[in-house]
C-alpha cells in the first residue's frame, strides 16, 4: 500500500467505524492499478498487523461494534470467508459489498499517531473524488 491510500484509509477510519465497502472503494480509487480483493485483504492485514487498527463487527442480536479478540490473521479469515452469519469479502458480489457487514474497523491510538504524523490527506493530495459526479454534492 501506498502512503497515500494508508493515510486516506486512517483519515476514514478515525471518523467512525469503518466498513468493508470503505477499504473497497479508496483502495481501488486510489490504486487501481494494484486493486484486487486479495490486495484489499493485504492492505487490512498491513495496517493491523502494524498495529494501526482494530478489526470488529456489529455482533447480533445485540449491536454494540464489538472488537475480535483474535490475531490478525483470524481477523483476515473471517473478513474474507464470513463471520457471524455475515458472508465473507471473497465471496459476496461486487454489488454487495456496500451492505455487507463483516468487518467494521476501528483505529487505535497508534494509528491516530500515524494519522498525526501523515497530516490530513485532502490538504496533502487533494480530492480523490473530485472528478466523479456522484460523489460531490455541489449540482
Amino acid at each position: 500500500m501506498d502512503e497515500k491510500t494508508e493515510n486516506f484509509l486512517l483519515y476514514a477510519i478515525a471518523d467512525d467505524w469503518t466498513p468493508l465497502n470503505d477499504f473497497d472503494v479508496l483502495v481501488a480509487r486510489l490504486e487501481p492499478d494494484n486493486y484486487s480483493r486479495a490486495y484489499v485483504l493485504d492492505v487490512m492485514r498491513d495496517l493491523g498487523e502494524r498495529g494501526l487498527i482494530r478489526f470488529g463487527s456489529f455482533t447480533a442480536p445485540v449491536r454494540p461494534w464489538t472488537a475480535w479478540d483474535v490475531p490478525v490473521a483470524e481477523s483476515i479469515a473471517r473478513v474474507a470467508n464470513g463471520y457471524n452469519g455475515e458472508p465473507g469479502y471473497l465471496q459476496i458480489a461486487d454489488g454487495e459489498i456496500y451492505v455487507n457487514e463483516v468487518l467494521r474497523a476501528e483505529i487505535t491510538e497508534a494509528g491516530l499517531a500515524r494519522l498525526r504524523q501523515l497530516g490530513d490527506p485532502y490538504d496533502k493530495y487533494g480530492d480523490p473524488w473530485i472528478d466523479d459526479p456522484y460523489s460531490r454534492a455541489d449540482p
